[in-house]
């Protein structure tokens, strides 16, 4: 419980790193740094658990994270924080949350009267401590599996908005449902066309950072560019493959795998592919490690 509330704090401050992507209407498993829109379906296999992102809002599974950030998008402030406990029940919730969480050294929450309605365990959250804003209002909800995995959504928000974001919360839990849960890799189904799209690959110096050696930008509409300042991203194939190249990329993957290929603007060079890896949230090439950001040079 401890580390999934410093996974919370940490998100309140981390999130507008939130990477976008292009929306798909099917169910697919949630993908880290991939940005839900309204009506997307949320799925997440390890808890067996299926929703969908209510409408005027938007969602994102931080990169290294558990906790799933719901943000308004309307003048309805607020973020709602959504997290899974893999062998839970209401007796235990309950406790737990009367008995209160710390959220810092300074702030501590805790629900005021947990009660169950409909399968769903639900209270307002007051917070305690000398830093607390008093504007702001908080409220939790959680539901369980049969088999096994319960979801717990915690809101918090300005006092104005706190009816309409608890009906907001309430509604996303109520239309949720739950399956048998599944430990099949995170990545069995990766999209890497569209993960990489609009993306820029970057590796540095040293594994502490400093300078740029390497940064690719793959824009969507299947072109890229290239700056490469040591032996050569390519230094497998040809380590001449440095500084400045452009050309037309695409992306094949099987799992945790992929294969992208690069067909060069000048036609001296020949196509190139190149191998990649994730795993553990972390691009890999070459045994070199590729940190993906948003791309500042795709239109």
């Amino acid at each position: 419980m401890k580390k999934i509330l410093q996974l919370l704090l940490a998100i309140i401050i981390l999130a507008i790193l939130a990477i976008p992507a292009a929306a798909q209407k099917k169910k697919t498993r949630l993908q880290p740094g991939r940005m839900y829109e309204a009506g997307e379906t949320l799925y997440a296999p390890r808890f067996g658990f299926t929703s969908k992102v209510p409408d005027g809002w938007e969602g994102i599974l931080p990169r290294e994270s558990e906790v799933f950030l719901l943000s308004s998008t309307t003048a309805t402030y607020g973020d709602i924080w959504v997290f899974g406990n893999e062998h839970g029940d209401f007796a235990t919730m309950k406790t737990d949350w009367v008995k209160g969480m710390e959220l810092s050294e300074s702030i501590r929450i805790k629900a005021i009267d947990p009660s169950e309605k409909d399968g769903l365990l639900s209270s307002e959250v007051i917070a305690e401590g000398d830093l607390v804003n008093k504007g702001y209002k908080g409220f939790v909800a959680g539901r369980c599996s049969p088999s096994g995995p319960c979801v717990i959504t915690l809101m918090i928000a300005p006092t104005q908005y706190y009816e309409a974001v608890k009906n907001t919360v309430t509604e996303f839990m109520k239309n949720s449902s739950f399956e048998p849960p599944s430990n099949v890799s995170q990545y069995a189904d990766f999209d890497w066309q569209d993960f990489l799209s609009n993306k820029v690959l970057v590796t540095f110096a040293s594994a502490q950072g400093g300078s740029k050696e390497t940064m690719i930008h793959l824009c969507k509409d299947g072109s890229f560019t290239a700056t490469i300042k040591k032996k050569g991203f390519f230094k497998n194939q040809n380590p001449d493959y440095k500084g400045t190249l452009t050309g037309l990329w695409t992306a094949k993957g099987d799992g945790e795998k992929a294969t992208l290929q690069f067909i060069f603007t000048n036609k001296s060079i020949a196509p190139v592919e190149v191998s990649f890896t994730i795993k553990d949230e972390k691009v890999v090439s070459d045994g070199e490690r590729y940190f993906v950001g948003n791309s500042d040079k795709c239109k």
